[in-house]
């Protein structure tokens, strides 16, 4: 992952996930910071683009199915209307974590 910001911390770091673009599963890490939702891919994928969402830019953070059966995914909503899926263990764990950082984020701004 890049430099952190100034004011910028890690929540959690190296979170298996996987980055459902289309039909492919692209496998990675994800990292949260105050600020971010990172997921970087490994070396193994054919799509080795990472993404960054910034933590003020989302709208909505729910649990999500894997191919509408497999209860394992988290769907993250930006403001501008772009959809990320991941697919993740303790996705609960990690859905709370982003809300938190959400809220804490909008009461810094």
């Amino acid at each position: 992952m890049e430099e952190l910001g100034p004011t910028e911390y890690v929540i959690f770091e190296r979170i298996q996930a996987n980055w459902l673009r289309g039909f492919e599963g692209v496998g990675g890490k994800l990292f949260l910071t105050n600020e971010r939702l990172v997921f970087i891919p490994h070396g193994l994928n054919f799509q080795t683009e990472w993404v960054q969402i910034e933590i003020w830019a989302m709208t909505k953070i729910e649990k999500s199915a894997t191919w509408g059966l497999i209860p394992n995914g988290i769907t993250v909503t930006l403001d501008s209307g772009h959809v990320f899926k991941f697919v993740v263990w303790n996705r609960s764990k990690i859905i709370k974590e982003i809300v938190q950082a959400k809220r804490i984020n909008n009461e810094i701004m």
